[in-house]
């Protein structure tokens, strides 16, 4: 039997799905650098920040939302 794909094609960067075939949240101690360059954006924050200390200063919930003030504000 192949094994299944469990990646969201349609989902910037390639985002992986979980044995259930949610997407996968980012983990908070994923560098800022990583992200910037998973989903093309500038977050204008030093490279070594994590996610979840920029997730605290920007006021979001989900990448989704950092990714629309990240555009927004370039």
């Amino acid at each position: 039997m192949p094994k299944m794909d469990t990646n969201a094609l349609n989902m910037p960067g390639h985002v992986q799905r979980n044995q259930t075939g949610r997407l996968r949240k980012i983990r908070i101690d994923t560098q800022v650098e990583t992200l910037e360059k998973r989903y093309g954006v500038d977050f204008r924050r030093r490279s070594n920040m994590e996610w979840g200390a920029l997730k605290e200063e920007l006021g979001v919930s989900s990448v989704g939302e950092a990714l629309k003030k990240a555009r927004k504000n370039s």
